[in-house]
């Protein structure tokens, strides 16, 4: 039953290059659904097949023919999961180069100029640049001034000086802000310093509100107010909801409580055989493990329950030992993580994890692996994967690294650390945690 439940994970989405390379197209991996032709109003067949393509992870292929008046018509839908957390990149493009960044665009993701007063509203999913950006909006902007009447020159003299805008940061006659907001968090934008962090480009992830969560499908107009209505005292419940496996998308469920600290260890150690020990800052946590039996793959996340602390926290731990690898870190989903003898700077989209020293560095490892499109795949360039590679390699041997866990909510722990030490956030950290138009005081008026 285990092996059958397997090989249906791994034929949900196939490999469309080896089925290429093979000169064969399993058509059991291809759905025919009987459609309705937009142009003859007879019924054509649509065929669907589920696979796997660089950038968009899982996309549906489909294609459409009527017999009847020999219509066809492609198109290519992404189906990857939603991300846990929305994403925004922010890019200072400074020099002819930034023009050349890679960009990987869901149809959900809005991009902005915020100098020239240009937005792009959802759109569908397209692997471009930042300069292909502006070269479609010059070429959408020029086609419709085209069907602009002669007698509205207003009107077109308006569309012609935002054009020659749009023309200027192509040229780059001027510096710019390049923005990517994409609550699915599935848009990226090329770092071209990676795996090192890139100082022009700024990456933040955030919790998505009511409003994009329905947007993009998660919630149903009537989910939130029902929330509302129905209390539930969540410190005696185990929640159980349907999710998909990160690792082979199947479907299996996630189990959710929100406990005390030393319970939720208690908890981990029965699922992942961690030590039994209290975490320190955290007061309530809310623990959510997940188990697939179609891959086996486990996975756990933790998050603070008591809120953000006072001040951020900033923890240094030397790896002198074997015994140092085996330390307590908690990792909260607002911490940076810094190991400065390879220059290297990592901010998780995450959730949190309780782990261990070498669990942080696996981890990065596979993030590393992973997330960056641009760095590893068919799609990389080979000095960017010889690059990732020594960052690996130098990775491989962590004794004599300096970790360091930035964290400005203060929920992040490291056991036995070298230096501990508190600091007062900056206002862009105020900013992109909420607390600057938070209002704690009064609240009631």
């Amino acid at each position: 039953m285990e092996s059958e439940q397997k090989s249906n994970a791994n034929e949900l989405f196939v490999d469309l290059r080896k089925e290429v390379e093979n000169e064969n197209v399993d058509e059991s991996n291809v759905t025919n659904i009987e459609s309705l032709c937009l142009r003859c109003n007879q019924n054509g067949i649509t065929k669907v097949l589920l696979t796997k393509i660089p950038f968009f992870k899982e996309v549906a292929v489909m294609s459409f023919h009527c017999d009847h008046c020999d219509w066809s018509n492609n198109e290519l839908q992404p189906v990857s999961t939603i991300q846990p957390k929305g994403v925004i990149y922010v890019v200072n493009c400074s020099n002819e180069m930034d023009l050349n960044r890679k960009v990987v665009k869901t149809e959900w993701a809005e991009i902005s100029i915020p100098e020239v007063e240009f937005e792009v509203k959802k759109q569908s999913g397209l692997v471009t640049t930042v300069e292909g950006v502006i070269d479609r909006a010059i070429e959408g902007l020029s086609q419709t001034m085209c069907n602009i009447p002669d007698e509205q020159s207003e009107t077109k003299a308006k569309f012609s000086e935002f054009i020659a805008k749009m023309l200027r940061l192509k040229n780059f006659e001027r510096k710019f802000t390049f923005i990517l907001d994409d609550p699915t968090g599935n848009s990226f934008i090329e770092n071209p310093l990676a795996p090192e962090a890139d100082p022009s480009m700024q990456v933040r992830y955030y919790s998505r509100n009511l409003e994009q969560n329905k947007l993009i499908g998660c919630v149903g107009e009537g989910d939130a107010e029902n929330d509302l209505d129905n209390e539930l005292n969540l410190s005696n419940e185990v929640l159980v909801f349907p999710t998909n496996c990160s690792n082979c998308n199947a479907p299996c469920f996630t189990n959710m409580k929100l406990t005390s600290a030393f319970f939720s260890i208690l908890f981990l150690t029965l699922t992942e055989n961690y030590s039994s020990k209290a975490i320190p800052y955290f007061k309530d946590v809310i623990i959510m493990a997940t188990n697939c039996e179609a891959c086996g793959k486990k996975t756990n996340e933790i998050k603070s329950g008591a809120g953000i602390e006072e001040k951020g926290v900033r923890i240094t731990k030397k790896i002198q030992n074997e015994d140092d690898l085996k330390l307590d870190v908690v990792r909260s989903d607002t911490c940076t993580i810094l190991i400065p003898e390879i220059e290297l700077e990592v901010s998780f989209s995450s959730n949190g994890r309780y782990t261990t020293v070498e669990g942080v560095i696996e981890n990065i490892k596979e993030q590393l692996r992973e997330s960056n499109p641009f760095v590893s795949g068919d799609s990389a360039a080979i000095d960017m994967q010889q690059k990732l590679e020594k960052v690996l390699q130098k990775m491989n041997n962590l004794i004599g690294l300096t970790l360091i866990l930035d964290d400005p909510t203060g929920n992040s722990f490291i056991q036995n650390a070298d230096e501990n030490v508190k600091y007062e956030r900056t206002y862009q950290q105020n900013e992109e945690l909420g607390l600057n138009d938070m209002k704690v005081e009064n609240y009631e008026s």
